[in-house]
């Protein structure tokens, strides 16, 4: 579908929904296909926006408000999972890189 409204709109113009918006963004930027790449970099971003509506998460929907801390907060949350086990450094460099 690509951008739907302007590029200052919410999501940068990609719909309402954060979690839309990330892969219609990655279909705008890979999409002359590179399918894999596409659902790749999709999974990682729908693992992102589960964390951004955790409670753990800064309760955000719209990509204009994720800045830097943000990102450093989302690195800080998976290291903890690796240490406390919920995931290993296999399946977070599997998926995550």
């Amino acid at each position: 579908m690509g951008l739907v409204g302007r590029r200052d709109g919410c999501n940068f113009g990609y719909g309402r929904q954060l979690s839309y918006a990330g892969p219609q963004a990655l279909k705008d930027l890979f999409g002359g296909g590179h399918y894999g790449t596409v659902k790749a970099h999709s999974d990682r971003w729908q693992a992102f926006v589960r964390w951004c509506r955790s409670e753990d998460g800064p309760g955000v929907n719209d990509a204009r408000q994720i800045d830097r801390q943000t990102l450093l907060d989302y690195t800080k949350h998976l290291r903890q999972q690796v240490e406390h086990g919920a995931i290993t450094q296999r399946v977070l460099l599997k998926i995550y890189i």
